[in-house]
């Protein structure tokens, strides 16, 4: 059986791409354990880490559409049952892990609700 060149760099491309591909699930996972680790360590708890992770995504998502990590953290304790603190966590850890563009979006603007002295 002969094997053209065409042939050849059609079954390469497939093959790089398998290794890419691999290699970018590995890092997705790490950075998910990262994540998901860290919800734990502040003993946030979802009913599993895929629902935590696709939450985290729609944190980001919702970046695009408002500059307030306060609007967000509200809509995250309406649709969740995480505190204020909680979903202040929540967020940064988001934007940590999957979105790191939006670091200089979050913001203080929901201080005044935590029980307490005034952050600074």
């Amino acid at each position: 059986m002969k094997v053209g060149l065409g042939t050849w760099s059609t079954v390469c491309a497939i093959v790089l791409s398998g290794v890419a591909l691999s290699a970018a699930t590995a890092s997705a996972d790490a950075t998910d354990d990262a994540f998901v680790a860290a919800l734990a360590k502040q003993r946030i708890a979802f009913a599993d880490h895929n629902t935590a992770i696709a939450v985290a995504h729609t944190v980001c998502a919702q970046f695009d559409t408002t500059n307030k990590s306060g609007v967000i953290a509200m809509k995250l304790m309406k649709d969740t049952d995480l505190s204020l603190k909680q979903s202040g966590y929540f967020i940064g850890a988001s934007v940590s892990a999957y979105c790191p563009q939006y670091v200089g979006r979050i913001d203080n603007s929901t201080n005044w609700l935590l029980p307490g002295p005034p952050l600074m």
